[in-house]
């Protein structure tokens, strides 16, 4: 059964054509045919009953990753093997002596190279933080919210400390890259 196709708007055809105008096509590659870009017409005045913008609905944000907590979809095996330390690390980043700024450029290379190679499980090693007096260190308190982003959390499925006596790292489980 064919499908059939909706009328594209002339807003878009010409956003469209506009857009083609810039593209280099690849060598051998046969070049598109550009869709016709219709004048754009007066808009149609809305009737006073009638909404003229529908609200954008807002997304729902998903739930930070607590530390040290089985997430949804993970099995107990494999939790436990994470949680107790069972699955090494396949890469390890110590943040010591690093400022904030450079800890946080180097989490977000380390998580998404991580990633993007399909590697398993990374640690992060952050230090207790007692030289700076106080509850613990900046980078300690930090890492848990950068690796919460938006951009880094689509790649995580959890996080733990390697020991519980050890707080001055974190393991970090990636997401599995499924084709």
């Amino acid at each position: 059964m064919a499908r059939s196709r909706k009328p594209i708007p002339e807003a878009e055809q010409e956003l469209w054509a506009r857009y083609l105008r810039g593209v280099q096509p690849l060598q051998g590659m046969p070049v598109p045919p550009e869709i016709e870009a219709a004048a754009p017409s007066e808009p149609k005045p809305a009737a006073p009953s009638q909404r003229t913008a529908r609200p954008i609905p807002k997304t729902p944000r998903a739930a930070p990753i607590a530390i040290g907590t089985a997430p949804s979809g993970l099995d107990r095996a494999t939790w436990t093997r994470f949680r107790t330390g069972r699955i090494a690390p396949d890469r390890t980043l110590d943040l010591h002596g690093m400022t904030a700024a450079n800890a946080h450029l180097a989490v977000t290379a380390l998580i998404a190279g991580a990633a993007g190679q399909g590697l398993r499980c990374v640690e992060i090693v952050t230090g207790h933080g007692r030289r700076s007096g106080g509850e613990g260190g900046v980078l300690r308190r930090e890492v848990p919210l950068w690796l919460n982003a938006p951009g880094l959390r689509a790649m995580i499925l959890a996080i733990c400390h390697p020991h519980v006596a050890n707080e001055g790292a974190l393991l970090v489980l990636l997401r599995r890259q499924r084709p």
